[in-house]
């Protein structure tokens, strides 16, 4: 692929993005693609030449059956590129190496334990670019997006709110990654990662008003509204560790790590668990405790349905969504969505519809996925006139995609 040819015209820019957008869904012809967007047949066949000649799609042969001329189908080019997603959290550092229509190359995680606190970043570039040289198969890396916990200012791009991983704090974190990993590259909030990816391939599939609840080392939230991510003015939408829940809210320990989160984060849960009687504070050791029936494991239970519960209502209030996905260490610990939706149906008037988290915990790194994939056709095919964000969604296969069938090869 020749990367340097001189950029195409802004109304071909249009007609380009266009039949991408199309492409991306599956296989079409050329009378397909100019029925579809509207466009003329000369027009088509102008884009798809230009596309071929770039690289970005290729001819599969032609439809199998039918009567007639027989039509030559185009796809995608998977092999055109390759983007990369990563979800640095307080445990767990994963990463998601995907082709050009989301198809998995590579899958991996590690113990963020194993990375140095004071060398987070150098770690992070490192064992990407490890995965990317093992994984890549030589295609080009074309678009990045890491999420991790705190809030990412939308001028700076600065991460702030990131007491679990606090060298990452202040620095110019998309500066250092673009430069260590040679593409452009996003940074997102966790939570607003989490819902993405459960919309697209998760238990919230094309629902357009939509939230994440996630519990694990802390507690967050992120928004779809309108079928768009929801960030507010500062970056800071779905913050919701703050919220005047479970304890009082005027403490100095409910202003210096939050109300909600000192009582519903995992850490403090578990110590809920293990101190009285001096067992494990463990994730493992209180899931098995849930399913011997444990008397002490149930009362946390119910106390984590309960303020679970709070948190849900304090969404469905404001915002109405469709439904609210749990995730999160602690949210698909087995009993927790049921225990909140026992405490839902006691205290709310009206239906809450609550959904356990589709991708369990690979919610974040598949939408940070999803939003590399999105930035890079954004970076490509959206008109200059357009070419503001980088998250404006597009039409990505759903599932695993496979290249057409009924072909016959040429």
């Amino acid at each position: 692929m020749d990367d340097t040819t001189k950029p195409p015209t802004i109304l071909r820019q249009i007609s380009m993005h266009s039949v991408m957008r199309l492409l991306v869904q599956g296989a079409r012809s050329r009378s397909d693609l100019a029925r579809e967007t509207g466009l003329s047949k000369q027009t088509i066949s102008d884009v798809m030449r230009t596309l071929e000649d770039l690289g970005w799609v290729r001819n599969i042969g032609t439809r199998a059956g039918g009567m007639g001329r027989s039509a030559v189908l185009y796809e995608v080019e998977r092999r055109a590129g390759m983007v990369l997603g990563m979800d640095i959290g307080a445990s767990r550092f994963r990463i998601e190496l995907c082709d050009m229509l989301g198809g998995s190359l590579a899958s991996q995680e590690m113990r963020t334990e194993h990375l140095r606190g004071d060398r987070l970043l150098y770690d992070i570039l490192d064992y990407s670019r490890k995965v990317i040289a093992e994984c890549g198969k030589g295609r080009v890396l074309r678009f990045a997006c890491l999420a991790t916990p705190g809030v990412v200012h939308p001028g700076t791009g600065h991460l702030t709110r990131v007491s679990a991983l606090p060298s990452l704090s202040g620095i110019d974190l998309a500066g250092a990654l673009e430069q260590g990993l040679g593409c452009t590259t996003l940074v997102e909030n966790d939570m607003n990662a989490a819902i993405l990816g459960e919309r697209w391939r998760g238990t919230a599939r094309d629902m357009e008003d939509v939230a994440y609840v996630g519990l694990g080392t802390g507690v967050g939230q992120g928004l779809i509204v309108g079928g768009r991510l929801w960030r507010g003015a500062t970056g800071a939408a779905g913050e919701v560790a703050n919220l005047p829940i479970g304890a009082d809210s005027l403490e100095p320990e409910s202003l210096a790590r939050g109300t909600l989160e000192r009582v519903l984060g995992m850490p403090q849960i578990l110590q809920s668990y293990a101190l009285p009687a001096g067992r494990a504070a463990s994730l493992a050791a209180f899931t098995h405790a849930l399913e011997a029936q444990d008397a002490a494991a149930q009362e946390v239970l119910e106390r984590i349905g309960g303020l679970s519960a709070q948190l849900v209502l304090s969404i469905q209030a404001m915002l109405d969504p469709q439904a609210v996905v749990m995730g999160g260490m602690l949210g698909l610990v087995p009993g927790v969505v049921e225990k909140t939706r026992d405490h839902l149906a006691r205290r709310s008037p009206r239906p809450v519809r609550l959904l356990s988290a589709g991708l369990g915990l690979r919610s974040t790194v598949m939408g940070a996925s999803y939003l590399a994939l999105t930035g890079m056709y954004n970076q490509v095919f959206t008109p200059q006139l357009e070419s503001r964000s980088l998250d404006q969604p597009w039409p990505l296969p759903s599932v695993e995609p496979v290249s057409a069938p009924s072909v016959v090869t040429q």
